[in-house]
């Protein structure tokens, strides 16, 4: 689909092993299909995947199979990488240079106009106000984290690639970046999000497409990946005088009507009836088989 941000079908990708050693598959039949204006999270354990697809997807990486399209261009094409802002895990710029040095001349690269004016309006936006002339030799991680989300926001992208964008950044620093997601969302932008914070992704994804062992083995909406398979939860007052003390039973969809009926027939309240629901770490767990993301 040419309006579709991001469209990945079953991509493969296989690296040589040396010495004599057979070949290892880091990706396998993978399918990803973005709508525009998603926020779709990308999650899995270490070693599951993630970090390949995002470097096919980015055109740094060649599929060993499948393909991958990005407004129905080639990954690593001028048209794509131009609607593209990147934020990778590990900033590595030259310490010498400054935050302005930089947005400077990634302007000149992408033919932007270079506006002084603009990019201390940027750097301020993600928290750099102040720093703006300082080396990168003096920068924490975090604030290289920063950094790097000023680069990727410099030309307005249609699609954010973020790949643990929030790395070394502590709490308050982790919000601001949230909200600066959500900004870019509301402004049109599509976010793919490859994180560990699975409370982040819970709070900003739309969706989640989930990888284990080169695989896709779960995806859904919050809502499809979260709520639980037709259970209700029936809160009811223990007395009819309040709902001070209340008792919870979870039963299957089938008994709701069943339970509710006998729950009343005792002359108890209902005071709520709702679905169930699960932790974005509990369809983790279950769904890649492992102990606990990083």
């Amino acid at each position: 689909m040419e309006d579709s941000p991001l469209s990945v079908r079953k991509l493969g990708k296989t690296f040589p092993r040396r010495l004599g050693l057979s070949s290892f598959r880091a990706v396998d039949s993978v399918d990803i299909q973005m709508s525009s204006g998603e926020i779709l999270g990308f999650l899995g354990p270490n070693g599951a995947g993630k970090t390949t697809t995002i470097k096919c997807v980015l055109g740094l990486l060649r599929p060993s199979s499948g393909s991958i399209s990005l407004w129905g261009e080639p990954p690593g094409s001028r048209g794509a990488r131009r609607r593209i802002g990147f934020v990778p895990e590990n900033p590595d710029y030259e310490d010498i240079f400054t935050p302005l040095e930089l947005l400077s001349m990634f302007a000149s690269m992408r033919g932007l106009d270079q506006d002084d004016r603009k990019e201390r309006v940027l750097l301020s936006r993600v928290g750099l106000s102040g720093w703006e002339r300082t080396r990168l030799r003096s920068f924490s991680k975090g604030m290289r984290q920063r950094v790097s989300l000023a680069l990727a926001l410099q030309s307005g992208p249609d699609l954010l690639v973020l790949d643990e964008p929030t790395g070394g950044l502590d709490p308050a620093a982790r919000k601001e970046f949230r909200d600066i997601i959500l900004e870019e969302n509301r402004r049109g932008a599509s976010v793919f999000l490859s994180s560990h914070l699975l409370s982040e992704v819970e709070t900003v994804c739309h969706r989640a497409v989930i990888l284990a062992k080169g695989r896709k083995v779960s995806e859904g909406t919050m809502e499809e990946l979260l709520r639980t398979e037709d259970t209700y939860s029936v809160r009811y007052a223990a007395a009819e005088e309040g709902p001070e003390d209340v008792t919870e039973v979870r039963v299957p969809g089938d008994l709701l009507q069943s339970t509710i009926d006998e729950i009343r027939g005792r002359g108890l309240p209902i005071v709520s009836v709702a679905p169930v629901y699960r932790s974005l770490e509990e369809v983790f767990l279950t769904a890649t088989g492992e102990e606990g993301p990083e």
